[in-house]
């Protein structure tokens, strides 16, 4: 479902919560731009939304989000004509609710809100090091177009959006 008003403080404490388990390494006292400005970037954004799973007993228990891919990446640059692609963002599954098809079903009703856009292509980024990150993706239809062999790991994958 998207996210209504009453539930950003807890999209966002769901986001910042596994963000930090996920990625240890970063800085979180500082919160993204796009989470400290939820409503800005999720709510008013032609081409935006954010999605989550909710159980009774839980809560929030999954996250996925699309912004307009902005070019901001050097090493697929120009690979995307402007406002053509749609980026996937916080796509955060609760490590207790993992392996349940939540990620899946939450990709699926993404791809079905991004049918009504403009969106050509959906592009994510994800890193190696996550476990079962990459192959889940392809498992979502998913293709490589460049990995960073960097600290990062960093893998770009993409693929057309369904109309």
């Amino acid at each position: 479902m998207k996210v209504q008003l009453h539930q950003i403080k807890q999209a966002v404490d769901f986001a910042m919560r596994v963000r930090r388990e996920v990625f240890p390494m970063m800085n979180h006292e500082q919160i993204p731009g796009d989470l400290m400005q939820f409503r800005e970037h999720y709510m008013e954004t032609a081409g935006a939304v954010f999605l989550v799973a909710v159980t009774e007993e839980a809560g929030i228990v999954g996250s996925i989000g699309i912004l307009p891919y902005d070019g901001r990446i050097q090493v697929i640059e120009g690979r995307y004509p402007e406002q053509t692609a749609a980026e996937i963002v916080k796509c955060y599954v609760d490590p207790a609710y993992r392996r349940y098809g939540i990620g899946s079903l939450l990709v699926k009703e993404l791809e079905r809100v991004v049918r009504e856009m403009p969106y050509s292509t959906l592009y994510l980024h994800t890193h190696r090091f996550l476990p079962g990150a990459v192959d889940f993706w392809e498992r979502q239809g998913f293709t490589i177009v460049t990995e960073e062999h960097n600290e990062w790991q960093i893998v770009h994958m993409d693929k057309p959006a369904e109309k």
